[in-house]
């Protein structure tokens, strides 16, 4: 598989991979932004818990980091990480249920109440509002939304009835002061507040983002592509804003291939059974379209100025590169999904692997700056 990976990468980028180096670190100068690529148990702790080191990727450095040594506790240990956002990674433990909020930065963790699911409902992404009554949002497949806020007792439920929200993240903006959900169809007519009016004390709307039409989506697609786009490709659309409000629906396409090379089209239901374990998946392209609110448009864009934008299984979020000096500008960092972690350059419309070998099992999270 991993001889597979190498060569899948190499066909569909025309940046060689990157040559990774490595060093230990701790969490005071492992500043964010940063990936998170798992966890490594070493021993046992003093409090009942375990030692583990952690693997980052450090994008500005290009460097792997490994943070070691780091205590967890028992409750910690026995949680599995769901999600992220604004620096807070977010777990449920495999006893109970309770979610826990972990900033490791500043290693600090709040619990919240045990999040019940059915075991068919696959969750989507997390969301932390940032304002001073700190609200959760967890976003799963499906119509449920489920909020808590910060000492509440239990969740609440929010049923978003609308077909052309089920598959989509939820985002917190600091703009609007709101939960968004992001609409993939821009022909939808619909209700798009779903604020609960049974429990107003929550303060965050939760409310559906009515995207603008992609003015030229199949324009900037090769004719071979546009054809075969709906079967060939995954595309995950994801609702992302800056600091300074401007709004981006960003597009990741994520292809998936045999064994032996081949392409396995996501509409081909043949391959979702019997042949999962021997598929490798790769980004393709990520196409981002600029949400113009006085043309009332979604123009496709390779110049987004000194942004960089994160994709993975964490809230999406954009930081300036500007402030993070060996970032790269007008850019999209991905990870996650199984395709791998890399650099889109926007400008280039080329991808940039960030490692030739197999991704790491499991989800994997862009960590941001806790006030981002």
């Amino acid at each position: 598989m991993s001889h597979l990976f190498r060569r899948v990468s190499k066909n569909l980028s025309s940046f060689p991979t990157r040559s990774l180096s490595s060093r230990r670190s701790n969490f005071s100068t492992a500043t964010p932004p940063y990936l998170l690529l798992g966890r490594d148990v070493v021993g046992d702790s003093p409090c009942g818990g375990k030692l583990v080191n952690f693997n980052l990727y450090d994008p500005k450095t290009q460097k792997h980091v490994k943070i070691e040594n780091q205590t967890l506790t028992k409750e910690l240990n026995e949680s599995k990480w769901i999600a992220s956002s604004r620096g807070w990674l977010a777990s449920t433990n495999k006893n109970d249920s309770t979610v826990h909020l972990s900033n490791l930065s500043k290693k600090k963790t709040i619990t919240l109440p045990p999040l019940t699911r059915d075991k068919f409902e696959h969750l989507v992404n997390v969301s932390v509002s940032s304002s001073d009554c700190c609200v959760v949002a967890v976003k799963f497949y499906g119509s449920r939304v489920s909020l808590c806020r910060l000492g509440d007792s239990e969740w609440t439920r929010v049923d978003v009835p609308c077909p052309s929200f089920h598959s989509s993240t939820v985002i917190y903006s600091e703009r609007d002061e709101r939960f968004y959900l992001n609409n993939c169809n821009p022909d939808y007519t619909g209700p798009t507040d779903f604020t609960p009016t049974s429990n107003p004390g929550l303060l965050t709307p939760v409310s559906g983002y009515m995207r603008f039409p992609f003015s030229n989506f199949l324009e900037e697609m090769p004719e071979q592509e546009e054809e075969t786009c709906l079967s060939r490709f995954k595309i995950q659309q994801q609702l992302v804003q800056s600091s300074s409000g401007q709004s981006f629906i960003v597009c990741w396409f994520v292809e998936r291939f045999t064994d032996r090379g081949e392409a396995a089209p996501w509409g081909d239901t043949s391959y979702n059974n019997n042949n999962k374990e021997g598929l490798c998946k790769k980004t393709h392209k990520i196409m981002v379209f600029r949400q113009d609110e006085e043309q009332r448009l979604g123009p496709h864009t390779d110049d987004i100025g000194d942004l960089c934008i994160f994709l993975g299984d964490n809230e999406a979020f954009c930081l300036s590169a500007k402030d993070y000096p060996g970032l790269n500008p007008n850019s999209v960092y991905f990870g996650g999904h199984g395709s791998g972690f890399g650099i889109c350059d926007l400008a280039t419309r080329t991808i940039s692997y960030l490692s030739d070998s197999p991704p790491p099992s499991g989800r994997m999270f862009w960590i941001p700056p806790s006030s981002a």
